[in-house]
Parts: structure tokens; C-alpha cells; sequence
């Protein structure tokens, strides 16, 4: 199989532990892995970021979300990923920054705070 993709194993393992070091994309892969559930718009962007800007196969998103989300489901997961990673008919043509979302839906930075304990000290702007 000749895929475009040329992320590699460590950027997927840095993703999977929410060790990116984008603070939204971090927290909500935390939240994942902690309690097995993200909200749908924290799954547009962690995948979009591990597409977009990982540049990894949509497959490895799919597989990840598969074992981790408690409330799963293979038909709806697997056409959510084809979609985000542009292989199905009705492929998103947008990308969701992982900056400019996180400014969107944390401007206070509250989750990234529960999180990321460890930029719990920051001040807002940051």
C-alpha cells in the first residue's frame, strides 16, 4: 500500500499520550486516555491535528479512538476518520487549528488547566 503519510511512530505515541505540545490537542487526549470519552468537537480537532499537521494516516487515529473511546462505535468512528483523513466522497475540505480552537473553546484555558496540571500556572494569554 502506497500511502502519502510521512509522520512517524514517535509523533503517534506523543499524540496517543497527549504529549504534543499543543495544549488543547494535549488535554483532550489526556481526558481520552483518563475517562475513555471526548467531546465530538475535541475529536475534529485531535484528528485534524494528527492528519493535518502530524501528517499520519487517518488508519492510526481510527485505531487509537477504537481502543480508547468507551462509547465507540466502528461504523460511525471509521467514517469520521476517512472523512477527516480526505479518502471518503464526502471528505472535510476545512482544517481546525489547534491554536485558534483552543482560543475558541477554552478561552479561559480551564480545560487545558485540568488537563495539563502542569500549565496550570500559566496566565490566560498563554
Amino acid at each position: 500500500e502506497n500511502e502519502r503519510w510521512s509522520g512517524t511512530r514517535l509523533q503517534l505515541r506523543r499524540w496517543q499520550r497527549g504529549e504534543t505540545g499543543f495544549p488543547l490537542v494535549d488535554a483532550a487526549m489526556r481526558q481520552l486516555w483518563k475517562v475513555g470519552w471526548m467531546c465530538n468537537h475535541l475529536r475534529h480537532v485531535t484528528a485534524q491535528f494528527l492528519i493535518e499537521h502530524l501528517d499520519l494516516s487517518w488508519k492510526d487515529g481510527f485505531a487509537w479512538y477504537d481502543y480508547t473511546l468507551v462509547d465507540t462505535d466502528v461504523a460511525i468512528n471509521a467514517m469520521m476518520w476517512q472523512m477527516g483523513g480526505h479518502s471518503g466522497i464526502g471528505a472535510w475540505n476545512f482544517v481546525m487549528h489547534p491554536i485558534y480552537a483552543g482560543k475558541k473553546v477554552d478561552p479561559e484555558g480551564n480545560f487545558v488547566r485540568r488537563w495539563l496540571p502542569e500549565l496550570a500556572h500559566l496566565p490566560v494569554e498563554y
